[in-house]
């Protein structure tokens, strides 16, 4: 995960992207329709193993909220695998942080 100017960029299956989708569709189409058209966008034609989404700040958060309306058990390793990248994202910019301290 990377916090960038376009966004916060993931990099998940096209499993997980689906399990997102799947989510999505459950709340109303007006909420959701531009998310769901970004998301099909950004998986087609990828590698099903390592599909790289990107979205805002405030599409995360929805994408959050839909998940957390889920079955935990069908949610876990994808929450797992958002929260590792957003962790290992904190740490190397905290590494940057340091570097640019000390110089």
């Amino acid at each position: 995960m990377c916090d960038t100017k376009q966004g916060v960029s993931l990099h998940l299956t096209l499993a997980q992207g689906d399990l997102i989708l799947e989510g999505l569709a459950e709340r109303p189409f007006k909420q959701v329709y531009e998310l769901i058209g970004k998301l099909h966008q950004q998986a087609a034609g990828a590698d099903p193993e390592h599909v790289h989404f990107v979205l805002t700040h405030a599409q995360l958060r929805l994408v959050l909220e839909t998940l957390g309306e889920l079955p935990f058990n069908r949610v876990q390793r994808l929450l797992h695998s958002m929260h590792a990248q957003i962790e290992a994202w904190r740490h190397r910019a905290q590494e940057v942080e340091s570097s640019l301290s000390e110089n």
